[in-house]
């Protein structure tokens, strides 16, 4: 499975508004294609999850997730802010990029946990290298996530 398979265009924001977790969080759950009951709903799901514990997992990526019934197959968004965002994350710092994963409450072959397995993997990558803040169309970031991917796939 590759991150780069779950990846749409539209599902990417290059300059996110927000400044604080729960409005990045907004900002984003608002590029879904439901109606706007259904994304309360994400966002209640996702509000509730972070109370657990954060998922800003520091050097500057967060990767929220949750379950919700509204959907009916697994979504990632990403939502980048070259300036940073309050998230609340374990180091204490901002967060610069947000993975938002949602998924269908049954998912018998596990595509959501393998996904945040497969982010996490690559948040190491993008921690050495920040050049993910500098880009601002949809092709070049695609290029670089492929490419990262590749070189996970070489060090197996």
């Amino acid at each position: 499975m590759l991150i780069s398979h779950f990846l749409k265009k539209e599902n990417v924001i290059f300059d996110l508004k927000s400044k604080t977790k729960d409005k990045a969080l907004e900002e984003m759950v608002d590029k879904i294609k439901l109606s706007k009951e259904k994304k309360e709903l994400v966002l209640l799901s996702l509000k509730q999850r972070e109370v657990l514990g954060t998922t800003g997992i520091g050097n500057g990526i967060a990767i929220p997730h949750a379950r919700s019934v509204v959907l009916d197959k697994l979504c990632l968004y990403i939502g980048i802010s070259p300036k940073g965002i309050e998230y609340e994350a374990l180091d204490g710092k901002n967060v610069n990029i947000i993975f938002l994963i949602i998924a269908p409450p049954l998912d018998s072959s596990n595509q959501y946990l393998i996904l945040l397995g497969k982010i996490a993997a690559l948040s190491k990558k993008l921690i050495k290298k920040k050049d993910y803040l500098k880009i601002d169309k949809y092709e070049d970031f695609i290029a670089l996530i492929k490419k990262m991917e590749e070189s996970m796939e070489d060090e197996i």
